[in-house]
């Protein structure tokens, strides 16, 4: 370890958001350095996504990625929330170690309002999966896909996995349920 120490407090409507990060040493495949978070959002931060979930859509984007890893956190994952630039096409690594071991590569979108998520962002993401020898790759977005991009996921089905914003806010509602 690097070093570690708490992030910032950035406030969201009157509420804190926390982040502990420790700093690793670069991972010998990739030389890049992850970030690994330990605590991601205050609770009641969560619970204010539950209740208005239409603030997921004007939200900063790095608070989304926070938002996303909090969740996988809580469905029971080792996350990390890669580097702010240059994360190789993943925003967040997730790793389950239970029947089997599982590892996500998970890219957040949050377009601006009204834009959906283009073919090309889950035809790279593909790519990073498959370059990065991943067991799938989720995009979760606080958008839509386009028809193209619907097409590309369901066609790589068993590879990769898109969270649209009706998908993310209902893990939001399971988190909030298994934390309350």
């Amino acid at each position: 370890m690097l070093g570690a120490g708490y992030f910032g407090s950035m406030p969201f409507g009157g509420m804190p958001l926390g982040l502990f990060v420790t700093l690793t040493p670069p991972d010998p495949e990739t030389e890049r350095s992850l970030i690994q978070v330990v605590g991601f959002l205050d609770r009641r931060l969560m619970e204010e996504f539950h209740r208005t979930p239409e603030l997921l859509k004007t939200m900063e984007r790095r608070q989304f990625e926070r938002l996303v890893a909090e969740i996988f956190d809580g469905f029971g994952y080792d996350v990390e929330l890669t580097q702010r630039t240059r994360d190789g096409g993943k925003d967040i690594v997730a790793i389950r170690r239970r029947e089997i071991e599982t590892r996500l590569l998970i890219e957040c979108k949050r377009p601006d309002p009204g834009n959906a998520v283009d073919v090309s962002i889950v035809r790279e993401l593909l790519g990073v999966k498959v370059d990065d020898g991943a067991t799938k790759a989720i995009l979760a977005t606080t958008a839509r896909l386009t028809r193209d991009a619907k097409a590309f996921v369901e066609k790589h089905r068993w590879e990769l996995e898109a969270a649209e914003y009706d998908r993310v806010v209902a893990w939001i509602s399971e988190y909030v349920k298994a934390h309350s």
